[in-house]
């Protein structure tokens, strides 16, 4: 079956899309056609119990980052907005630092109000210890003491006179003198008295002396006593300081019962370092005597007051609905957060204030993305998301500490409640992977989303890709495109899957031509991208990595790989392959030969005997053998000793398209007919002739025109495919153009009857009969066999 020109290519005919420009269209969506992803996102979304988190799996250009984020955008802003999280200090355990919950918005003004707090203390408290009321009441209670020891004094001197002595001040303390005529007697007038008023005299001192001993006994119990009212009046002053300054978050948060608790600690905190925050507001924060840098005694205060600070790791102030994050970097720090650590005298150490908060923590209450393999590449990730997600707790988790390095001082911050969807982004192969070899991958993915990598083309699927290449357009601000434009984009998508009835899913590869289609229109002065330019972008792409393939073109017509186009030849025809190389694809012809003799049945695979033939090619010779015996040899045995094999292949040969070009070499070779080799075959078949549709057939076809274009078309060479790849022809338009002129052809095929009819034909003449090939062949393989039952008679047995 020969096919015309608009059989090798749909066309898309720019006037029936209803638009002059994209210009006039409005922005469509990237989700249409994924109705099996949508509707698997939607249910899971929908799922309140555990576990039903999503993997979406499909080609990474097919934009299902995009296509998530859009579905889910409406979604989340239906939501309410989730709380905020801060971490506070323990005041009794500092190494493990309480979380706090908050309404969104509320984190953010309870930071700003607990600053205000700090700060009011900072001023209020060294204000309230110098004012004069404190002043009066401290001196107070030092005039109280110094007049109960001038009393004391007082009552002591008065006795002492009683007994005619007097007290001194010496360097030692108090000393007693007698007196006499008002004055202190010395010495020589005390040698004078006799002995026994001496005696009295001393008798007096020591009593007085013992006196004075007790009363000084009393004075550190005094002092004491001072002491403690005048901490008590410090303590009292202090306390009415904080009661009134924390007054206002009392009573402002009094119904959140984590900020409460935290603000009661802090009060007693601030109340027992009252002493302390004096010293440091007043600059006394080095040691006693040494003097303090300057600067220094003000750092030391900030640092101080660091543990009353509110540490907000997620603030949802400004959030519209549920969060949607999506993390590029998903490793451990950037997933779960992490505990920075700052450096004193060459120690890290770390605080509350340095946990930061994770994706994990900006998507709670909402949806977290990830590109599942980004993910599994990053150390610790992927049983840190496990853990949080099986647990539905959140805690922050480092590396050293899962490594037990505790080069530092470290934190166990309390566990956060974790609420959110986790959708993995991946392909198919990471998919199943992780099904097979992670026991816990199906319980906390429960949903697949599976993206389609084509859609069907019919006219609603036209409207919509349209307008989703309008989207595209000014999502990148690029130029518009014309309706013929969007044609050319219609029939390169439909290549792109190698299916007239469907249009590729992967956007990403579209907008990509479409931006290099855009910078060749701005080349051209154009204001719109018009057909020319995207079929430019097409071919540009293609030649940027087309030099490889003309190497081997170059060979071909320099005679260097024998290829041969015109003629006919016996046990010899062109079949076709693909080659990929990089993003570089491309087919070209190989000389397929086949020899065959008298033999017991051997059918020799060249290329698996050099082991460089694949699984499936020595699948396709075996039921090419299988063939041929069946076909030709039914009663007796195919006495046939045959091989084949891909001439001038020096790599490896896999797949089994060319199992239809192999028979028909193979029947060539056993009846000594020529084989057209104008005609290139590419084409599977099954064990009764039936033939099967291949991959890659477009390149195939433009591999071998392009030969022959180069060797010069006769007008009669084509390529011969199966029926079954008809719907996969979108070949290039000069190809197209060749058909529609008759200068090569492609013919399709049913079963292998329709290749021998073919390649067995002289090119201008009518098909060959099939009937009388088929006679050709068993009898030459009976001859054989008949030969072959000879030898082993012998030349006495008469049989």
């Amino acid at each position: 079956m020969r096919l015309t020109a608009d059989q090798v290519r749909r066309q898309a005919d720019p006037d029936t899309l209803g638009f002059a420009s994209t210009a006039e269209l409005e922005p469509g969506e990237l989700r249409f056609g994924q109705h099996r992803a949508e509707h698997a996102v939607d249910f899971a979304v929908s799922m309140r119990f555990p576990g039903y988190n999503v993997y979406a799996l499909g080609a990474p250009q097919i934009g299902m980052h995009d296509f998530v984020r859009d579905q889910l955008a409406p979604k989340a802003r239906e939501r309410s907005i989730p709380d905020d999280w801060c971490y506070l200090n323990n005041f009794e355990d500092p190494s493990v630092p309480k979380v706090c919950r908050l309404p969104a918005g509320t984190g953010r003004r309870f930071k700003h109000d607990v600053a205000e707090f700090v700060g009011a203390v900072r001023t209020s408290l060294p204000a309230a210890f110098s004012s004069d009321d404190f002043r009066r009441q401290a001196e107070a209670l030092t005039s109280e003491a110094q007049q109960r020891q001038a009393s004391d004094t007082a009552a002591i001197q008065q006795e002492a006179e009683s007994l005619g002595l007097t007290m001194l001040p010496t360097p030692n303390g108090f000393a007693f003198a007698p007196v006499e005529d008002g004055k202190v007697m010395d010495q020589e007038a005390f040698a004078k008295l006799d002995a026994e008023r001496r005696q009295e005299i001393q008798n007096a001192i020591e009593h007085m002396s013992n006196r004075l001993v007790e009363r000084l006994r009393e004075y550190p119990k005094l002092h004491e006593a001072m002491i403690r009212r005048q901490r008590e009046l410090a303590h009292r002053t202090a306390s009415e300081v904080l009661k009134s300054l924390a007054a206002r978050l009392r009573s402002r948060y009094q119904t959140y019962p984590d900020a409460i608790a935290f603000v009661v600690a802090a009060e007693a905190s601030l109340l027992d370092n009252a002493e302390r925050i004096l010293a440091l507001e007043s600059g006394a924060a080095g040691m006693p005597g040494m003097p303090v840098p300057p600067g220094a005694a003000q750092a030391a205060a900030d640092q101080f007051f660091r543990q009353y600070q509110v540490n907000l790791v997620v603030d949802n102030a400004d959030q519209a609905g549920a969060p949607v994050v999506y993390e590029s970097n998903p490793s451990l720090d950037n997933l779960v957060g992490k505990l920075e650590h700052r450096f004193e005298y060459g120690t890290p150490v770390t605080d509350f204030n340095m946990i930061r908060a994770g994706a994990l923590h900006r998507a709670n209450g909402g949806y977290l993305l990830l590109d599942a393999e980004r993910l599994l590449q990053k150390p610790f990730s992927w049983e840190a998301l496990k853990r949080a997600v099986a647990d539905r707790s959140l805690r922050v988790e480092s590396v050293s500490q899962m490594l037990h390095l505790a080069y530092s001082v470290s934190l166990d911050p309390e566990p956060i409640e974790l609420d959110v969807k986790v959708i993995l982004l991946g392909d198919r192969r990471l998919y199943h992977l992780l099904r097979e070899y992670d026991t816990d991958f199906d319980d906390l993915f429960k949903i697949v989303a599976d993206f389609d990598d084509e859609i069907d083309w019919d006219d609603d699927a036209q409207r919509h890709y349209a307008a989703m290449l309008a989207d595209l357009v000014r999502g990148s601000k690029l130029r518009h495109l014309t309706a013929g434009a969007v044609a050319s984009a219609l029939e390169q998508s439909s290549r792109l899957v190698e299916d007239q009835r469907h249009l590729s899913a992967r956007v990403r590869d579209m907008e990509d031509i479409l931006r290099e289609a855009d910078q060749l229109a701005a080349a051209d002065g154009a204001e719109l991208i018009d057909a020319r330019h995207v079929d430019a972008a097409i071919l540009q792409r293609a030649y940027r990595v087309d030099r490889i393939r003309e190497l081997v073109h170059e060979n071909i017509t320099r005679g260097v790989i024998l290829v041969q186009t015109t003629g006919s030849r016996v046990g010899q025809v062109n079949g076709l392959s693909v080659a990929a190389i990089g993003k570089l694809v491309f087919g070209q012809p190989s000389r397929i030969t086949a020899t065959a003799r008298l033999g017991r049945g051997e059918l020799i695979d060249i290329e698996r005997e050099a082991k460089l033939g694949g699984r499936l090619h020595s699948k396709a010779v075996m039921i090419v053998a299988n063939f041929i015996g069946a076909r030709y040899a039914r009663e007796h045995p195919l006495s046939l000793h045959a091989s084949l094999v891909f001439e001038q292949s020096y790599g490896g040969i896999e797949g089994d398209s060319a199992t239809v070009a192999e028979v028909c070499a193979l029947l060539s070779a056993i009846i000594d007919a020529p084989l057209r080799q104008d005609i290139a075959i590419t084409g599977s078949m099954d064990q009764h002739g039936a033939t099967q549709a291949i991959g890659g057939v477009n390149e195939k076809i433009e591999g071998f025109f392009d030969v022959c274009r180069e060797q010069g078309l006769t007008g009669t060479q084509g390529v011969l495919m199966p029926r079954g790849n008809m719907d996969n022809l979108m070949l290039r338009q000069d190809v197209v153009d060749a058909v529609a002129a008759g200068s090569f052809h492609v013919h399709a095929m049913t079963t292998v009857d329709d290749a021998i009819a073919l390649m067995f034909a002289p090119p201008d003449g009518p098909p060959a009969d099939v009937t009388a090939i088929d006679a050709a062949v068993s009898e030459r393989i009976r001859a054989w066999h008949e030969i072959h039952a000879a030898s082993l008679r012998g030349p006495d047995d008469d049989g």
